[in-house]
């Protein structure tokens, strides 16, 4: 440990933040300005929501940390000798980050330290870096401070600048052994993270404190309630629960005021505003999630987006902090607000949401990391072509997917030529269709389709996969695709080759060809055998990726899980159904649990399993209040309270 950051992202694939280290150690002597030089292995760590501690080697002092939304509480005990606590300006959390500036400042009348440190990295330097501000106390009062700045040590000073800065506070140990530290971060200035200690400070009641943090857990975790046949599927449900509420990242002050993607100062009315949207990822499950077990959440995700559009004059496809990044591609935000309008979540902007998105889908913004990129050569010629770079078919499949959202905003809104000319733009997924390969396949500007194809090695015009992971990303238009291919029967064979490959593929050799649940754009494949009438070859593939791809350790997700996205998928399987994101039923799938009780409106919805199990893994029928269901699907409109969903599983 190198110290404790005010700032994170949950598993995504660029590393930023880790705003303001704090590191207790056993005096000045025994530290260093370097995050190496101050660093401690540690033991008897314990994690659980709102609550961290570790016992640090230097100097067998135990950390313990607990949180409000906006405070970090600190609580550190010492062992015999100095008493000293660091906070490093210039803390980073890989070698990939930088501070690019920042100052400190010791108060020693008031207690107080302040200051703002503005890390660089990954995706935040593109728009210059993300600025934290920060105010800390601490509940007893320090003997002795300084200052540093890169390796010169200036003791009894109360001010520096510069990225790789910081400050010390040394305690009297007579005093006591434990120090209690509140630390508030604000994103817009000082005066809102002063603002924010005085909301949501308790007096440097650590247990208190914790004790909160551990109630609102409590509260978040119980919407879904589950009796299942192992402990482990308890472990890996709740873990993928918690990690479904880890992002995106609440950017409000307690007096409402946010500094926008425009990097200006705004004030949100009646919402909380949040930013770090991992949307190319999260379109497909955790926004789906949260739609369903926490829509008054979702409700602000979908206004913070709208006033992003409205302050910066475009659509994000990845913002983080005050700033957009261009990350990925496609257009997922008009996804995600097609998935959750279609499933009633309609109390925000949407004409302004829906005007951005629109001017998005013909020309660029003035941003170049707003909005879509290429979109004259998109529209001009229907796919995206290989010569505006690199990922140019999966371009076209995402764009296709969030025009036809798109359409569905249109729709709502009765702009019908709109959403006309959308539904068209939705099927444009067929111009990068190879007949004669069968596959999508990067296309050139003269309409020619590229050259030296192979269906099982990634290629420069895929995003992260190869022809096999992109062949099923049409989850709009799944009876067109099937037509594409063949008819049923072919993409059915198609299908079943694509997991029999899998299972005999090496795990050890990365990425793989064949079925990749490290990466999202395969995600939803196993449930399309219900979509295609094989409900029962659905719960067999299903089960597998849950049983195979997700474990209890460190290594228990096959690869990133991406603000969310593979923890959301996890809970919608062990539930037992799955979205396709922008439609408003659910695909059955293979339940874990043998029973779930689901918080909807003032109500519980419950999903009965009693046979589940992994010699019992598919659905042979499926009933809603004893009435069957059509095809396999669940209506987002039956998760009702008081409703019951009973899964009868195959013998």
């Amino acid at each position: 440990i190198n110290g404790f950051s005010h700032t994170r992202m949950h598993g995504t694939g660029t590393p930023s933040y880790g705003h303001l280290g704090v590191m207790p150690v056993p005096g000045m002597e025994a530290a260093f300005t370097d995050q190496v030089g101050h660093m401690s292995r540690y033991a008897d760590a314990v994690a659980s929501p709102g609550y961290y501690a570790a016992t640090l080697e230097r100097g067998g002092i135990r950390a313990e940390l607990t949180a409000t939304d906006r405070v970090a509480i600190h609580r550190y005990t010492f062992g015999a000798g100095p008493q000293t606590i660091l906070f490093d300006v210039g803390h980073r959390i890989s070698s990939d980050n930088s501070v690019a500036d920042g100052e400190i400042h010791v108060d020693a009348a008031a207690g107080e330290i302040t200051g703002f440190a503005r890390t660089t990295g990954g995706y935040s330097s593109r728009f210059g870096g993300q600025p934290i501000w920060f105010v800390a106390r601490a509940d007893r009062p320090f003997i002795a401070h300084g200052v540093w700045q890169d390796d010169v040590m200036h003791p009894g000073e109360s001010d520096t600048t510069g990225g790789e800065t910081g400050a010390w506070l040394d305690f009297d140990p007579s005093g006591g052994d434990t120090v209690v530290l509140e630390v508030a971060i604000s994103f817009v200035d000082v005066e809102g993270a002063r603002a924010n200690l005085a909301a949501e400070s308790r007096g440097f009641d650590f247990d208190a404190v914790r004790a909160d943090a551990e109630d609102v857990w409590e509260a978040w975790l119980g919407r879904a309630v589950i009796e299942a046949r192992h402990d482990y599927d308890f472990t890996r449900f709740y873990t993928a629960l918690y990690h479904v509420l880890l992002m995106p990242t609440l950017a409000t002050d307690v007096d409402g005021r946010y500094r926008g993607i425009d990097q200006e100062v705004h004030e949100a009315v009646g919402y909380r505003y949040y930013t770090d949207f991992s949307l190319w990822d999260t379109y497909r499950t955790l926004h789906p999630l949260l739609t369903l077990l926490y829509a008054e959440v979702q409700l602000d995700f979908l206004r913070s987006l709208t006033a992003m559009a409205a302050d910066g004059g475009a659509m994000p496809r990845w913002p983080l902090g005050i700033g957009y990044t261009g990350g990925m591609i496609g257009d997922p935000a008009a996804i995600v607000m097609a998935d959750s309008l279609v499933k009633g979540l309609t109390d925000f902007d949407l004409r302004t949401a829906y005007d951005a998105l629109r001017r998005s889908a013909f020309g660029r913004a003035s941003d170049a990391f707003a909005g879509r990129g290429n979109a004259e050569q998109h529209t001009a010629l229907g796919y995206m072509p290989i010569e505006t770079g690199g990922w140019s078919c999966s371009e076209t499949l995402e764009l296709a997917y969030a025009d036809d959202a798109i359409a569905t905003l249109a729709e709502a809104l009765g702009e019908d030529a709109d959403a006309a000319l959308f539904r068209e733009r939705g099927g444009w997924w067929r111009n990068t269709w190879d007949p004669d390969r069968g596959f999508f396949v990067g296309r050139h500007e003269d309409g020619s389709f590229a050259t030296g194809f192979v269906d099982d090695a990634w290629q420069d015009y895929y995003a992260e996969g190869t022809a096999w992971q992109y062949l099923w990303l049409v989850p709009h238009d799944l009876d067109g695709l099937v037509e594409h291919m063949g008819g049923r029967d072919a993409a059915l064979e198609r299908l079943r080759h694509f997991f029999d490959m899998s299972l005999r593929e090496r795990r050890n050799f990365l990425p793989p060809t064949w079925y990749w649940h490290g990466n999202e754009p395969d995600l939803h494949a196993a449930y399309l055998f219900t979509a295609l009438g094989e409900p029962e070859e659905a719960g067999e593939r299903v089960r597998w990726v849950a049983r195979d791809w997700y474990g209890d350790g460190p290594t228990g997700l096959a690869g990133n899980d991406d603000a969310g996205t593979l923890s959301a998928w996890y809970v919608f399987t062990t539930l037992g159904f799955f979205p396709l994101a922008g439609q408003d039923d659910y695909l059955i799938g293979s339940p874990l649990a043998t029973r779930a009780e689901l918080a909807i409106g003032d109500g519980v919805f419950v999903v009965e399993a009693p046979d589940a199990s992994d010699q019992r893994p598919s659905v042979r029928a499926a009933t809603l209040d004893g009435a069957p269901l059509d095809g396999h699907r669940l209506p987002h409109a039956s998760i009702a309270p008081g409703a019951t969903l009973a899964l009868e599983m195959a013998p």
